[in-house]
């Protein structure tokens, strides 16, 4: 009988630490950008980013385009707080018609982030 409950109670124990890992690793929303830099080509560009908050880390993002803009979406780590594969600088190809780049938020929604200057082409942060 003790062994039964032994072996229900770590079994227990094992789904309640797979289910905490599965429910983490997905989207991120509060990302910022540190910095950044754009290659001498001008088609790829270095983000340096981190978490606003103490908690959390990013290990990863995916990419897509809308017409000029560029559509990032981060995902943390797998794990509470965990630091395994987490990373804080990414390459990101730039088409040349690029020219705002947006961060995935709060409620489903991009925001702007970066934008290219049409007179200059330099990239700035956006207000």
């Amino acid at each position: 009988m003790k062994k039964k409950i032994g072996v229900i109670a770590i079994l227990s124990l094992i789904i309640v630490i797979a289910l905490l890992f599965l429910r983490t690793g997905g989207k991120i929303t509060n990302v910022m950008i540190s910095d950044y830099s754009i290659s001498e080509d001008g088609n790829v560009m270095t983000l340096k980013v981190g978490v606003v908050s103490s908690i959390g880390y990013i290990r990863k993002l995916k990419t897509s385009e809308d017409g000029n803009s560029k559509l990032i979406t981060f995902y943390s780590t797998y794990g509470f707080n965990s630091n395994v594969g987490a990373k804080n600088e990414f390459q990101v190809e730039l088409h040349p018609s690029c020219d705002e780049i947006y961060i995935y938020s709060e409620n489903g929604e991009y925001k702007l982030k970066l934008q290219k200057n049409s007179k200059t082409n330099e990239w700035d942060k956006a207000k």
